[in-house]
């Protein structure tokens, strides 16, 4: 057994209270937050109308932001952990935000229906799924035909060019942190995310890079 395998028997798919309350604050330092910014500007120039569906959103704040800046979008977050999903209607309720909905649900097992999502989406969530290929056979269910997915997250080995970049940007504590974190995760490497894509019922599937992170595009 690899330690990869040994990692996610043992990293939890759900972030469970208390530790989602401290994963709500850390969410919300300027790294993610940009990060944030970042997907969300590429969602919404992907799609300026429609309905889109964020597995893993957390305490739901890259929803928050694409619901916010686009009225014509409608974002459904879906998180395993229930505590995520109370802070996640908190802030919605607390902001005024009509346009955004959340549930509980794991990501291979979707509470919702047949082709009811124009996009999928997910940040730094994937490396925790149990059954990856389950959850991408769910996420095919859930789009529209021609829809896309779009799963963002930390690349098993990180560019010495990205670290470079995180430590000028966000601090040497940030950058550290980060880079310790990239040690005890089970992440996936290129050919890993390209041996669950060919798997899958997705048409095509493409791998770009983004400062620390990779964005997996799959093409229904």
């Amino acid at each position: 057994m690899s330690l990869r395998d040994i990692l996610s028997c043992l990293e939890p798919e759900a972030i469970p209270f208390p530790f989602s309350r401290l994963y709500s604050l850390v969410s919300s330092s300027r790294m993610f937050m940009d990060f944030y910014e970042s997907v969300a500007s590429q969602v919404l120039e992907r799609l300026p109308a429609g309905r889109i569906l964020d597995i893993g959103t957390g305490p739901g704040r890259l929803p928050l932001m694409i619901a916010t800046k686009n009225r014509y979008v409608h974002v459904t977050g879906i998180d395993a952990s229930p505590d995520m999903m109370r802070i996640a209607q908190g802030l919605a309720a607390k902001r005024g935000v009509a346009n955004v909905d959340f549930d509980v649900g794991r990501a291979d097992e979707l509470p919702v229906g047949d082709e009811e999502f124009d996009l999928v989406i997910s940040t730094l969530s994937f490396h925790h799924w149990k059954k990856p290929d389950s959850a991408l056979d769910e996420i095919y269910r859930v789009l529209r035909e021609g829809g896309e997915a779009w799963i963002y997250d930390i690349p098993k080995k990180v560019s010495p060019q990205a670290w470079s970049h995180l430590k000028s940007r966000y601090g040497t504590v940030a950058s550290l942190l980060m880079r310790m974190h990239t040690l005890t995760e089970p992440f996936y490497d290129e050919k890993m995310l390209a041996e669950l894509s060919r798997e899958s019922r997705f048409k095509k599937f493409e791998i770009e890079y983004m400062l620390f992170t990779y964005r997996l595009r799959l093409y229904k």
